[in-house]
């Protein structure tokens, strides 16, 4: 299991170091404390810091994301907002939105493509589409691509709405069509799958 936590707290580098600072630039010497806000209701808790997740609706200036099978809404046009990456015309259904709220500014990504990266242990971070999810892999869509992962016993998952809270692996709670971001050792089998 601490094993497990360490590759969590890896992807949760990882996607820190995808993302960058809030000012746009990427600062490898500083590490965000960031945790993922878990919404059920209209109401958004101010104490989180980060919401990520798949657009399932966008209406004016409000955005309904899915992340980890809970729905969450944000009006950035009630609040102040910077586009880091992307722009309000770039979100529609489908893609992947994550907004950093940080000393009282929220900073949204509106990422339209998936990402793939080396980390320096040989593991590998995939931000994509899942496609299929089976007990023994998984398939994500990574820019048109089919990238396919074995599953095991040894993965675990996490909600973007809850870093905190790690799983064991269960095909049941992804849903094809969504974001995923996995964490891939150097056999391609999957250490931890945040959805």
């Amino acid at each position: 299991m601490k094993r497990a936590l360490s590759f969590a707290l890896t992807l949760l580098l990882a996607i820190a170091l995808v993302a960058g600072c809030g000012d746009v630039k990427k600062d490898t010497g500083k590490t965000e404390n960031t945790v993922n806000e878990a919404v059920k209701s209209e109401k958004v808790n101010p104490q989180k810091e980060l919401t990520a997740g798949t657009v399932i609706s966008y209406n004016n200036s409000e955005i309904v994301l899915e992340s980890g099978g809970e729905k969450v809404k944000y009006d950035f046009a009630a609040k102040k907002t910077v586009f880091v990456e992307g722009m309000p015309k770039d979100i529609k259904e489908g893609v992947f939105v994550k907004i950093i709220r940080k000393d009282g500014e929220n900073y949204i990504y509106v990422i339209t493509q998936g990402r793939k990266e080396a980390l320096e242990d040989g593991s590998t971070s995939a931000l994509g589409i899942l496609k299929e999810a089976n007990d023994n892999y998984v398939v994500l869509d990574v820019n048109g691509k089919e990238e396919r992962y074995t599953a095991s016993g040894k993965t675990v998952m996490q909600k973007f709405s809850d870093s905190g809270k790690v799983m064991r692996y269960n095909k049941d709670k992804l849903k094809n069509g969504n974001w995923v971001r996995v964490l891939v050792d150097k056999n391609n089998e999957v250490m931890n799958i945040v959805y």
